[in-house]
């Protein structure tokens, strides 16, 4: 055991000298790593010292330039602010001039004359689409609002010492025209194209685009002096304080001629046949009146002649009674002595005669008073008609324009009854004159009739009775049919 210790000691030993030697290699090398560590640490803490102090600067740098980006930064929120409230003033003023401009454009129409609508109207009504439509698009719709202002300068340049322009207006409010306009301040004079109408335009809106132009009296303007002024440039000029009212009630106030000439070709047809009626009635009138019909004094002188058989003598008082009651008179005296009949036929064929002589015309009168109405009434509708078809043209908004066209029909009508109703009284007057004028030439023939009894009764006495036997029968004779005794 001591030997196996022995003999491995020196290995042991040598073992350990050589571990040593090793270890103490090991502590050497680790001592250079350690200071090649140490100086390595110190050049990375060197350099990293002098990144430090590098960093530094910069953060100082950039503190500084932090620091001046701040202050820039307060700087622009100031401006930023200050523009804020610039444009929020700015978008103040913008609403403002747009709802000035978009209130002058739709008060333009009603400042101006409603005969300048036909200028200027299109282009503003155009122009608040445009700019209702541009509500995204501040310039455009500023743009569009701008046009009202060029519009109403526009119009003030125009009207400085008189605008004349072509247009339509509606006649007395009712009929479209085509004529030159002047527009002179606060009025507007109008003259139609083919010269057959003037006058000055009211004020009213009458519901359409057009304006309406009334005709003034002869005695307020001379005619034909606002056509002269129009077309020449010079002349006189009615005005209108009252902007158009004066105008209007000084309309409103109508002769018979301007209540006639509305009435039309019907109208006047009308009051024509009138005319024509009244004329046949003072002409039957005189003719009934003029009739000739003998005094009951001279038809009994007649009857007491022909009784005391002097046929010339009732002849010659026949002759003095003229027309067709002389012809029926001397009729009867030639006819007198004849069979009863016979006379009867003679006279009532002059009767007959008598009657259409009495009543012509009249007939006339009964129809003129039944078709006056008629006619009224024909005028009232195609009045009528032409009121809607103004309606379908110029629109429904405008009801002057179509009570003033149905009042204006309603005249035909009016008209009608006035001609109607004393035609038809004079044509009940005449009938009864010319009834009663036949009435006593139907008294005239039934007295020369009843003259005749007085001869049967003188024959009767006269003449000799006849006896009659059983063997005669008595002769069966009509007694109308039996000559008068002379």
């Amino acid at each position: 055991m001591r030997f196996a210790f022995r003999f491995l000691l020196p290995f042991a030993f040598a073992g350990v000298v050589c571990g040593q030697s090793a270890t103490d290699k090991k502590l050497a090398d680790a001592r250079e790593q350690l200071e090649a560590t140490r100086n390595e640490y110190t050049a990375m803490r060197r350099a990293l010292y002098r990144e430090i102090n590098k960093l530094d600067d910069e953060a100082l740098e950039f503190g500084r330039e932090l620091r001046g980006l701040e202050k820039e930064a307060a700087r622009r929120s100031a401006n930023a602010m200050n523009l804020k409230r610039e444009i929020e003033a700015r978008e103040t003023e913008f609403n403002y001039a747009v709802g000035v401009l978009g209130n002058y454009s739709g008060a333009l129409l009603t400042r101006v004359h409603p005969a300048e609508n036909q200028l200027y109207r299109s282009r503003l009504e155009e122009a608040t689409a445009r700019a209702g439509a541009s509500l995204d698009d501040p310039e455009a719709e500023l743009g569009a609002s701008i046009v009202a202002a060029e519009v109403g300068l526009e119009r003030l340049r125009a009207v400085i010492g008189g605008h004349r322009f072509d247009g339509e207006a509606l006649r007395n409010g009712t009929e479209a025209t085509d004529g030159s306009l002047l527009v002179y301040g606060p009025s507007v004079y109008m003259a139609a194209k083919d010269g057959s109408f003037e006058g000055v335009a009211t004020f009213a809106e009458s519901g359409t685009a057009l304006p309406t132009v009334v005709a003034l009296s002869k005695e307020a303007v001379a005619e034909g002096t606002i056509a002269k002024a129009i077309h020449e440039g010079a002349g006189e000029l009615p005005f209108d304080p009252t902007m158009g009212k004066a105008i209007q009630v000084l309309a409103a106030h109508e002769t018979i001629g301007e209540t006639i000439e509305k009435g039309g070709v019907v109208g006047y047809a009308i009051l024509i046949l009138g005319l024509i009626a009244v004329g046949l009635t003072v002409f039957k009138a005189i003719e009934i009146m003029r009739f000739p019909v003998p005094s009951r004094r001279l038809i009994n002188e007649i009857i007491d002649d022909l009784l005391a058989d002097d046929q010339k003598g009732a002849m010659a008082k026949a002759s003095r009674v003229g027309g067709m009651s002389g012809k029926m008179v001397k009729t009867g005296v030639e006819q007198f002595y004849e069979k009863r009949r016979v006379l009867e036929e003679a006279l009532f064929e002059k009767l007959v005669v008598v009657k259409p002589r009495l009543e012509r015309f009249l007939p006339f009168l009964g129809l003129t008073a039944a078709a006056a109405p008629l006619m009224g009434l024909l005028g009232t509708v195609l009045g009528i008609i032409k009121t809607f078809k103004a309606m379908a043209l110029y629109g429904s908004g405008n009801q002057k324009a179509f009570t003033q066209g149905i009042s204006e029909a309603l005249i035909t009508t009016a008209e009608g009854l006035v001609v109607a109703i004393p035609v038809l009284v004079l044509h009940g007057i005449m009938r009864s004159l010319a009834k009663g004028k036949f009435n006593e030439v139907e008294g005239v023939a039934i007295a020369l009739m009843n003259g005749t009894t007085e001869l049967d009764k003188r024959g009767s006495e006269v003449a000799p009775k006849k006896e009659v036997t059983n063997n005669d029968e008595p002769e069966d004779e009509d007694p109308e049919l039996v000559s008068n005794p002379a």
